[in-house]
């Protein structure tokens, strides 16, 4: 009803994939994550906490399903901060 870019729709999709992580169906949750992470980087863009949140998923979701490298690429797209020194 709400249509597939509303915002309720998106974190629906997340909580789903959440579960599939947790329940080891990790296939499963891999498309779902990917397509909220790309709908919340087109619709708040890369420094947003919901692309935030959405990029940390997938690497949680990799570091889970024993894939570090992909987990490290998804991590590569995390917005840098800078450091500030006392």
């Amino acid at each position: 009803i709400l249509g597939e870019g509303h915002w309720r729709t998106r974190d629906v999709r997340s909580d789903l994939a959440s579960l599939y992580r947790e329940m080891e169906r990790y296939s499963d949750a891999e498309p779902l994550l990917v397509e909220s992470e790309r709908a919340a980087r087109s619709t708040f863009g890369n420094d947003h906490k919901v692309t935030i949140r959405s990029v940390n998923s997938l690497i949680g979701l990799y570091e889970a399903w024993g894939q570090a490298e992909r987990a490290e690429q998804w991590r590569a797209k995390l917005p840098q901060t800078e450091s500030v020194e006392e």
